[in-house]
């Protein structure tokens, strides 16, 4: 399907995410809805939740333009997943992982010029819990990281993931984990599981780098027993997707996970913390309507 005609759009801006980058990139946002041939309603939301509703109250096949970081962004398709409205995913928080991923530039006023040269394509959603998400769905030493990053006063940007693994290294414990995979049960001492659907997470850590968007599976990427060095190389080749021969490191494919552990974990959907374990995570296959270039390297 083509881009969406001009008309009436929605766009839904996250004050606080990006250190306020949203914000203060939704002016320059707003002008180029209106130069494409749109009439723009700006909504600054005071939650996930009013995403989540507004998406859902758009009309079916219009265009809400969503101005966030990632968490919410998977709000926004909760909703739009309902209305049948098209997603413009637009880079306005810190890591920006799944509008790198899908090929969309990081410059919203830029990415809503080009318009005319993206497509309408249907995409995978991904449920923990329920709670719909875009990305990564992650337990285990990354989500201890991410809850250390998060929590930073620092302003850093896509670096902050990496400043909270450093601090999670410092207190990690071995930790074993439950994990089933289509009734395929899986237990294992070890630092983290992964459930990726867009599959990048962390400011660019390719941590699922096969995963794609229309195949209705989700990539379960898990690192067992291994010492603090190898976890690092593990890290540090997942920024090019080359870590799943890393030994340790176990990959499979499936509909339904559940993942469970021995000690208490929260398990995280796009950086937002969903809930304790245990947790299932899920997939909707073809769910959401969302605007991508032609040549995304997500779909099959």
């Amino acid at each position: 399907m083509t881009a969406v005609p001009g008309g009436h759009a929605l766009l839904l801006v996250n004050p606080t995410s990006g250190r306020g980058r949203g914000l203060r990139l939704s002016p320059g946002a707003t002008e180029a809805l209106h130069a494409a041939g749109f009439t723009p309603a700006v909504v600054v939301t005071e939650s996930l939740a009013e995403a989540t509703r507004k998406a859902r109250d758009a009309a079916a096949g219009s265009l809400v333009a969503v101005l966030g970081g990632d968490g919410f962004l998977g709000a926004a398709a909760s909703g739009a997943r309902e209305s049948g409205a098209v997603l413009l995913p637009l880079a306005g928080g810190r890591g920006n992982d799944t509008v790198r991923r899908l090929g969309l530039g990081l410059d919203p006023a830029q990415t809503v010029r080009n318009i005319p040269q993206l497509v309408v394509r249907d995409i995978d959603l991904g449920l923990v819990n329920g709670r719909p998400y875009f990305g990564v769905a992650n337990v285990g030493f990354d989500g201890v990281a991410n809850e250390l990053g998060n929590s930073t006063d620092l302003n850093l940007g896509s670096l902050t993931y990496l400043y909270g693994g450093l601090k999670a290294f410092m207190g990690w414990q071995d930790v074993t984990f439950t994990v089933t995979v289509d009734g395929l049960e899986t237990v294992f001492p070890g630092w983290f599981v992964a459930v990726g659907n867009v599959g990048q997470y962390g400011g660019g850590l390719h941590i699922c780098p096969e995963a794609k968007v229309d195949d209705g599976l989700l990539d379960v990427v898990t690192l067992g027993r291994a010492s603090i060095l190898r976890v690092a190389a593990t890290f540090l080749r997942s920024y090019r997707g080359t870590h799943l021969n890393t030994p340790g490191v176990g990959f499979t494919r499936g509909r339904s996970v559940t993942i469970s552990a021995n000690r208490p974990l929260n398990i995280y959907a796009d950086g937002e913390m969903i809930a304790p374990l245990p947790a299932t995570v899920e997939i909707v296959p073809a769910a959401v309507k969302v605007l991508v270039p032609g040549n995304s390297p997500v779909f099959s």
